[in-house]
């Protein structure tokens, strides 16, 4: 009875070995790029360290079938700034430069979409807006510049987008105030 079972077993163990193409077995180490690795030592998939994102250098094999790029080299070309944001020239979209998987920025691009389909550059940041001009003032508001040097008025610019008009106070008159509801230049 011990021998039957034994030999069952055996017979179990045999064609649990036995691939049959129905099977998914994937074993890491096994030196073939199976499913859900990356790599499996001695193959690579074909990936090089230059088709990576870098100049040259050996790509590896981790035990875990993930890629090692420690000796790959020269890093990369940064197209950009890390952190930095821009509208598109075409004015539908935010570039925003980020860090791709290689290590190296690339502009990532982002559509503006209906109901904030332009993008316009408000205090140095891009955003997505309703119409194709920034909301930098109201038409017809007044102020005095940050540092109280000049008068400011909203106007509409070529374009018709609301821009400050500034006009300096002059030398005998320095000081930008707001008088019983004027901006007006005065005297210190």
């Amino acid at each position: 009875m011990i021998s039957m079972i034994l030999l069952v077993l055996g017979a179990l163990s045999v064609a649990c070995e036995e691939d049959d193409g129905w099977h998914f077995n994937p074993i890491c180490g096994n030196g073939a790029v199976d499913e859900g690795e990356e790599c499996d030592a001695p193959s690579l998939g074909g990936s090089t360290c230059e088709s990576m994102g870098f100049t040259g250098g050996m790509l590896g094999c981790t035990l875990a079938c993930t890629y090692n790029t420690t000796e790959c080299t020269g890093g990369c070309t940064d197209i950009c700034v890390g952190g930095v944001a821009r509208c598109l020239s075409s004015g539908d979209a935010i570039e925003s430069c980020i860090v791709a998987e290689n290590g190296c920025t690339v502009w990532s691009t982002m559509a503006c979409q209906n109901p904030t389909p332009f993008c316009v550059t408000l205090e140095g940041e891009p955003l997505c807006n309703e119409d194709a001009c920034a909301p930098v003032c109201t038409i017809g508001a007044r102020r005095c510049n940050e540092d109280g040097t000049t008068r400011q008025i909203c106007q509409a610019d070529n374009d018709g987008c609301p821009e400050w008009d500034s006009s300096p106070c002059p030398e005998e008159l320095p000081v930008c105030e707001l008088v019983e509801g004027v901006f007006s230049c005065n005297a210190m």
